[in-house]
């Protein structure tokens, strides 16, 4: 079965999401590009695994968890 989000297209997503539309800045180290390509991963098995969700709000969901780790 073919994923409807591959984890490429999901940190795509994120990261335009947190920086465009929440207008976010933070540093790209490895630290925060392992957390964000794990909430990618996370995205992709979630909406593969669950029938009904939509894609976006999973993400800015999990966008969210992000955020909370910066402050």
């Amino acid at each position: 079965m073919k994923p409807r989000i591959s984890k490429e297209e999901a940190l795509s997503f994120l990261l335009s999401y947190l920086i465009v539309e929440q207008q976010l800045v933070f540093e790209l180290n490895p630290l925060s590009l392992f957390t964000l390509t794990n909430l990618a991963a996370e995205a992709e098995h979630k909406l593969s695994t669950e029938e009904g969700l939509i894609p976006h709000e999973i993400i800015e969901t999990l966008a969210q968890q992000f955020i909370e780790t910066l402050s």
